[in-house]
């Protein structure tokens, strides 16, 4: 793979990304299994729905910022390279610990 030097601004889209995912990931493991709720024994708040319909949304938000048009897609050899380039840089950045 093709080293690419990824422009800050499309590493903080994917880290925004997953971290946006993080909270929908998280939201949806704390609901009940969908077998208990089709089977009547668990049911979802509204509040819930609105709640995990706002974190989906926002994700979704992420997730068009990374797909956006940019110069740097255009740039680069490989969209598929530089996407996995982009992935792995936002993952481990997404990963390290906030500075205090």
């Amino acid at each position: 793979m093709a080293d690419y030097e990824i422009p800050d601004d499309m590493l903080k889209a994917q880290v925004a990304f997953y971290e946006a995912d993080a909270v929908v990931q998280s939201f949806e493991g704390n609901l009940p299994p969908a077998s208990e709720i089709v089977a009547g024994e668990a049911a979802i708040s509204p509040a819930q729905e609105e709640e995990l319909a706002a974190a989906r949304r926002e994700r979704g938000l992420a997730l068009d910022a990374l797909y956006a048009p940019h110069d740097w897609w255009g740039q680069a050899d490989s969209r598929l390279a530089a996407r996995e380039a982009l992935q792995k840089a936002g993952w481990e950045a997404f990963q390290k610990p906030p500075r205090s």
